[in-house]
């Protein structure tokens, strides 16, 4: 991955290089992110890049991986008070701002990633998803999937039993925590920055994620067993302060949604070179990459696959019935 990871250096060098005195009338827009060294920190800085450059400097992005800007809750307040202008993250993190936020995030619907990819960006779903985080001050202008969910562990899951009694770091939704549930495990809602120390002090035993994202944030230091289950596919969507950008002229609210519109193809291919080497790049730093017997990974899924008709199907609020409809439709068009 050095080549990718030079990349991202150079990005940044890039970036730093723009932000000159003949920019200083410049509109700044922070973009941060809780990751680094993963698809999500080089999509800013080619975001960065890119608006500045389609804008000839009127809006200067600014770079902040690695939760620089504070831990997720302070930046979703950030983001809808115009303090931070943009964060890229899965966007279940705005769920207490709009539940149909979280439907991105289901177990067992997609095949693989292309097939995530090609149900998400599909506009019967893509446009609308997009959208429906304006009334409540978050503008979507780009949503790509960034990888399949793994579980690195302090000590091995080789079979679906060893799930039973593990304290397993998830998010703090309703889905994530039904899923571990039904595989015996316990669900940890852990902030993100907190992982590695709540692994070191035995408060979890493993973390749901991304292997690009566990990699990138050096995991394999303390839990060195991947065990790769793909049972749920991580979106990303890069969410705007509609409160910044309503104060911008039509023009550059034209840029800044273009340009989240334009990177997603390219996100999409990033995520997928970084996929293809992950595995090898956490077996060269020590790690054990464990997938379970094809009965086991068949019975996990059967386990989870109910839970989103069950959480979002009957979900109280028209908006998240109505996109979850509309991804059904999208990723039954899409299965080849």
């Amino acid at each position: 991955m050095t080549g990718l990871f030079a990349r991202i250096a150079f990005g940044g060098l890039v970036v730093a290089a723009l932000a000159t005195p003949a920019h200083a009338q410049s509109i700044a827009m922070k973009l941060t992110t809780t990751t680094i060294n993963d698809p999500q920190h080089l999509f800013l800085i080619e975001y960065a890049k890119r608006i500045e450059a389609k804008t000839q400097g009127r809006i200067k992005g600014e770079v902040y991986p690695s939760s620089q800007l504070g831990a997720i809750p302070r930046v979703v307040e950030g983001i809808q008070l115009g303090t931070i202008e943009g964060l890229i993250a899965p966007p279940g993190f705005f769920r207490g701002i709009e539940p149909a936020f979280q439907v991105t995030e289901v177990p067992g619907l997609f095949a693989d990633v292309d097939h995530a990819y090609r149900t998400l960006t599909d506009p019967s779903f893509h446009d609308p998803f997009l959208a429906v985080g304006e009334p409540k001050g978050v503008a979507v202008v780009s949503l790509w999937p960034h990888s399949a969910i793994s579980y690195a562990t302090v000590r091995p899951l080789r079979t679906l039993a060893d799930f039973r009694g593990k304290k397993l770091r998830t998010l703090a939704t309703k889905m994530e925590l039904e899923a571990m549930q039904r595989v015996g495990a316990a669900g940890v809602p852990v902030d993100f920055g907190e992982m590695i120390p709540a692994l070191q002090s035995g408060a979890i035993d493993g973390v749901r994620s991304g292997l690009v994202v566990m990699l990138g944030i050096k995991v394999f230091t303390v839990a060195k067993y991947l065990t790769a289950v793909n049972d749920t596919m991580i979106p990303v969507t890069l969410s705007v302060s509609k409160a910044w950008l309503d104060k911008r002229p039509p023009d550059l609210q034209k840029a800044v949604r273009e340009t989240g519109l334009e990177l997603e193809p390219w996100s999409h291919d990033i995520a997928k070179d970084f996929a293809a080497k992950s595995e090898q790049g956490w077996r060269d730093n020590g790690g054990e990459i464990i997938r379970l017997s094809a009965e086991d990974q068949a019975e996990f899924m059967r386990r989870v696959a109910p839970i989103a008709e069950e959480v979002l199907g009957g979900a109280p609020d028209a908006n998240t019935k109505r996109l979850y409809a509309l991804l059904k439709e999208s990723a039954a068009k899409h299965k080849k």
